[in-house]
């Protein structure tokens, strides 16, 4: 995946976000850096830190297949030349926990480096849940 500006790497990492729900993980795996500095800090708490270990929770967490869909709003973007930032308000749709249909939200900040295949995200948090 090539995401030649920081707009289209925000819009694939949501596009990847939803395969996710439905078991998928190759697509967010392939929206993130695999350098040891990647890092995420989830809605289930924890930090994680390292390429194979942030791959290795997507890999997790596409095995729930919460189902939904995660839509955004209040997308506020900076693009740099080697970095750039985007935070938004995810919400999370008709996900299933514990045999229930729940709605969540929570504010989100990605942060994208410019690496030799495009924009990779380096880090992702949102607000616990």
């Amino acid at each position: 995946m090539t995401n030649a500006t920081l707009a289209s790497a925000h819009d694939a990492l949501y596009d990847a976000l939803n395969a996710m729900l439905t078991g998928d993980h190759g697509p967010i795996q392939a929206a993130w850096s695999t350098r040891d500095d990647a890092s995420y800090a989830g809605p289930f708490g924890g930090f994680i830190i390292g390429g194979t270990a942030v791959a290795d929770e997507f890999a997790r967490s596409a095995a729930m297949q919460l189902g939904g869909r995660i839509e955004v709003t209040d997308v506020i973007m900076l693009e740099g030349t080697d970095l750039g930032f985007t935070a938004c308000t995810e919400h999370g749709l008709d996900h299933v926990i514990d045999g229930q249909s729940v709605n969540l939200t929570h504010r989100a900040t990605n942060i994208f480096r410019r690496e030799p295949e495009g924009w990779k995200l380096v880090h992702h948090h949102t607000d616990h849940s």
